[in-house]
This record gives C-alpha cells, sequence and structure tokens, in this order.
C-alpha cells in the first residue's frame, strides 16, 4: 500500500509538471467576430479566415505596417522577356510547417489548386485569370496551366495573356504541394500547410482557433507559445471577456466602440487608427427589381443620415467615405463630393420612380451578421421613416451570410471590404468589376470594367491612377457603390503585451509579439 501510495503521488507530480508550462504558456489571445468561413488558403475569401491564415501562410509579398509591400517569399522578379509576365525569384532556405522545403513546384501547385475545377478557389483564384492557359485548365480542356514553367528550384516563370502589373502583390498564399498525399483531402482539419510564423493546432467551432509558433519561421522563431483567436460574436461580451483578463486584445467591434470611448477605465490601454476599408450598401438589382432604377437606389442613398450614424453609432469613431478607395490608398481618387443626406429629395425621386411613398414597393429584408445588427435596425428604421419602404431586419449566421452574398443570393445588405494589397484596384477590381465573385451586389457596367482592364496592363503609376479615378467616378454616379461611414479600427491590449497593435491595414504582424 505505501508503495502504490508514493507511486500515485509521483505520477500526480508528473502531472503537475506536465500542466505546468500550459498554465504558464505565453499564448495571445484575441477576439474574432465569428468563425473562419474556410481555414483553406485555397477558398480562402473572407476577412476572419484572412486574419488567422496570414499567420500561417505567405505570398511573394507581404503588406508592411505602414502600407507598403516587402518581399516574402519571392526576393525579387523581373519581366519575361518573351511577352507579358515575370520571373520570379524565390526565397531560398524556407521550410512548410511539415519540414518540406518551399520551392517553385509549390508555386505552381498553389495556382493550379485554385483554378483546379471543383476546387472553389477562392480570392486568390480571382486574381490568376489572365496567365496563359489558366482558362482552358480551369474550364478542364488542359492537364496544367500552360504558362507556368518551373526554371529551377526557386525560379518560376509565369506568363500572362495580358499583362498585369499587380500580379506580384496580389495575396496569392502558397501552401504544401506534399500536404494532401501525407494527410488527405481533409487535411486542413489536423494541420496547416503555409511557411508562416504559426501553424495550425486545433480549430473549436464556436470557441476559437489556436496556432502554435513554428520554431522554423524563416524570419525568426515568434517569442511566444501560440495564439488563440477565440470567437466571440458579441461586442459587450469581448469587452466582458478582456475585463476579466480572458482576453490580451480586443478588437473593438463598431456596436461597442461608444461604451469604449466613454470609459475612462480603457483609456490606457485604448489604440485608435483609421481603417483601409471600404464599407457600403450592397443593392442587388438581380433580385430586387426596384433597385435596377438608378432613382430608387439614388433614393436609398439620400435617405441615410452618415453624420448621425457617426455620431451616435459610433460616438464620432467613423469617418466619411466618399467613394470606393478608402482615403491613403495608392491611386484614391482626391474631391469626390460627400454623400448626401436629403430626405425630401429622396422622396421626390421615389415617386418619380413609380412609389409615391413607397407604394408599390415589394417586401424586402436587410439581411447582414450579429455585429451588424444595430446598423441594420438604423437603416430599417431610417427608410421606412424617409421613404416608406417596407424593410425588415434580418440577421444571419456569419458563414451563411457570406456563402449567400458570394452566390449573389441577397438582396439588401451593408457590408464592406478590407484591403488586401496596397493599390485602389483591391477595391475596384475585387469589389466590383462585373465578374469578380465578390462584386457581391452584381452591379455591372461595360464601360467600367473597360477602364480596370486597361489599368491593370498601364505600369505607369500616375496614368495607372488616372483609369480609376474614371472608373470610381462611375461607379458613383451610377449608385452602384453607396458608401457607408467606415470606423476607426479601435483596439484595447494588456500592458503587458508588446509589438502588436493596429494599423490602417489590420494587425500588425504577430510574430514580433512579446507577453510579459
Amino acid at each position: 500500500m505505501k508503495f502504490a501510495t508514493i507511486r500515485m503521488l509521483a505520477g500526480a507530480m508528473l502531472m503537475l509538471a506536465l500542466a505546468m508550462p500550459i498554465a504558464n504558456a505565453k499564448i495571445f489571445r484575441v477576439n474574432v467576430v465569428g468563425d473562419p468561413a474556410q481555414m483553406d488558403p485555397i477558398t480562402l475569401s473572407e476577412i476572419v479566415a484572412g486574419r488567422i491564415l496570414r499567420n500561417v501562410y505567405e505570398g511573394f509579398t507581404a503588406t508592411t505596417e505602414d502600407g507598403r509591400n516587402a518581399p516574402a517569399l519571392a526576393l525579387s522578379w523581373e519581366p519575361l522577356a518573351t511577352g507579358p509576365g515575370f520571373r520570379f525569384h524565390l526565397r531560398p532556405g524556407v521550410k512548410f510547417h511539415s519540414g518540406r522545403p518551399f520551392g517553385a513546384k509549390d508555386v505552381k501547385y498553389t495556382m493550379e489548386e485554385l483554378l483546379r475545377p471543383g476546387a472553389k478557389g477562392g480570392l486568390g483564384a480571382s486574381h490568376l485569370g489572365s496567365i496563359t492557359g489558366a482558362k482552358a485548365f480551369k474550364d478542364g480542356a488542359a492537364p496544367t496551366i500552360e504558362g507556368i514553367k518551373i526554371v529551377d528550384d526557386l525560379t518560376i516563370d509565369i506568363a500572362f495573356t495580358k499583362q498585369d502589373v499587380l500580379f506580384p502583390i496580389y495575396p496569392i498564399f502558397f501552401m504544401d504541394s506534399g500536404i494532401v498525399a501525407e494527410l488527405g483531402a481533409d487535411w486542413m482539419a489536423k494541420a496547416s500547410a503555409g511557411t508562416g510564423p504559426y501553424k495550425f493546432r486545433q480549430w473549436r467551432r464556436g470557441v476559437s482557433v489556436d496556432l502554435d509558433a513554428n520554431p522554423t519561421y524563416w524570419g525568426g522563431a515568434p517569442k511566444i507559445e501560440g495564439v488563440s483567436f477565440l470567437i466571440v460574436p458579441n461586442g459587450d461580451t469581448a469587452l466582458s471577456q478582456y475585463d476579466a483578463g480572458e482576453l490580451d486584445f480586443v478588437d473593438v467591434y463598431a456596436g461597442s466602440i461608444r461604451r469604449v470611448l466613454r470609459d475612462d477605465r480603457y483609456a490606457k490601454d485604448l489604440i485608435r487608427v483609421p481603417r483601409a476599408q471600404a464599407v457600403y450598401m450592397g443593392m442587388n438589382q438581380n433580385l430586387y427589381a426596384p433597385f435596377k432604377d438608378i432613382k430608387v437606389r439614388e433614393a436609398v442613398s439620400l435617405s441615410i443620415d452618415r453624420q448621425a450614424m457617426i455620431r451616435g453609432l459610433y460616438g464620432n469613431a467613423a469617418f466619411m467615405l466618399n467613394g470606393a478607395v478608402t482615403p491613403g490608398m495608392p491611386g484614391e481618387t482626391i474631391g469626390l463630393p460627400a454623400p448626401k443626406f436629403d430626405p425630401a429629395r429622396a422622396k421626390a425621386l421615389l415617386a418619380e420612380a413609380g412609389f409615391p411613398d413607397g407604394k408599390g414597393l415589394p417586401p424586402i429584408d436587410i439581411a447582414s451578421t450579429e455585429a451588424s445588427k444595430d446598423e441594420l435596425t438604423y437603416y430599417a428604421d431610417q427608410l421606412k421613416r424617409v421613404l416608406g419602404m417596407p424593410v425588415s431586419v434580418k440577421v444571419v449566421e456569419r458563414a451563411t451570410f457570406i456563402r449567400g452574398m458570394n452566390a449573389g443570393e441577397v438582396a439588401f445588405f451593408p457590408w464592406g471590404w478590407t484591403m488586401d494589397y496596397p493599390d485602389a484596384a483591391t477595391y475596384l477590381q475585387d469589389m466590383w468589376y462585373s465578374t469578380s465573385p465578390y462584386n457581391r451586389p452584381r452591379w455591372k457596367n461595360i464601360e467600367y470594367d473597360a477602364l480596370i482592364d486597361a489599368a491593370l496592363i498601364t505600369a505607369d503609376d500616375s496614368k495607372r491612377f488616372a483609369l480609376y479615378h474614371k472608373a470610381e467616378k462611375i461607379l458613383v454616379d451610377d449608385f452602384g457603390m453607396v458608401p457607408l461611414p467606415i470606423t476607426a479600427s479601435v483596439g484595447l491590449r494588456k500592458p503587458n503585451v508588446r509589438n502588436v497593435t493596429l494599423t490602417p491595414f489590420g494587425f500588425s504582424t504577430f510574430d514580433r509579439i512579446e507577453i510579459d
């Protein structure tokens, strides 16, 4: 009995010793508004997934904290001598989380997976259309993409049917070409296939996505053990968790900004910066016939008191967006007039469209996610009061809502697009080009598309920007883009957390975080 007791005591001490590193582990805990819609770089297409996966995967280049481009997995590139395209020279010595070396074969594999028939390629796929042979491969008519040629392990040529001067800065995240053979088609539930500073550990749906530090990261091992993205749909709940010490950093949701700014307890932890995000009212003309009339679209815009939103909903921690491109972005149009609030003209326009005081308008839902419930309520009340529009609020689970928008199945919605790369095309091409899968309201204009096509083959910045300005004016004048206020990025950071902050372009990189 005495021996058994000693053995049990020794076992208990061993368990305690094993548990101590976990209890003392320096894990950075931050909130996200919902479960990611994807957990792989192929189908990646939304902001929560992007926030997580950019710590796991990398592309040719990365965006710095001040919005510049910096080499990441490509050290350099130059135009092809044989026609439109680039030769990329890849960074040597980079390893995937599996331990396999990164190289040209993985670039080719990733691009083919993005375009493979039935693969449901996300944002990255939308940037590959100019590659020679991309359409034939996507249509299943060719076994490989003709324009992608491996020169050697660290050199790859990518040829285009027409030049795309922005190609090197697109957010295309490269994955380990050996991961499927090793772990099967559901590999993303078991591991990660990236080269980034963190690697996948687990996804507890509705609870958290947890990442471990990558000790062999080419940029230097992180100084913390990992990152936990806690899934917290409600802004007040996130603040309560921060108060209780369960979060190290809170990304304050729009509906909670006013509360934070008015509470002196948070003053020492507060971070507040502009946000590189375009927010708009989506009106899908294919699903709600009155939206086909520009007078109805303009009436909706004129009914929204944006200044009242900035003061009331957001506690003055927001600013006006006059067009599709956020201030400070290379290629923004300077001098676009601010959207107006003019209820009398809105009513007159609706009457001219054949719907006096809203009579004859079919009922419609204005839809978004739980995090936007306050804004939905404001829009619905305002449109009923000013226009007599029969609008009902509909709150939808986040992943379901995003799938619906991407499929063009949501008629009326406020939504946003956060910058993916530092050029106005991140908004003008990705959000509003007619065939973009992320043109969620399905707005179309032939002249607009032609201007964007011309811009993407124009290397000279000033000439390319002039084309952007013409395109953006068309978009705004047609009320395809109805701009809404952009909230500032507001965060709270615990005093013992260093080297992480909010920037206009999102979080600073997580690889430098230190926790005392």
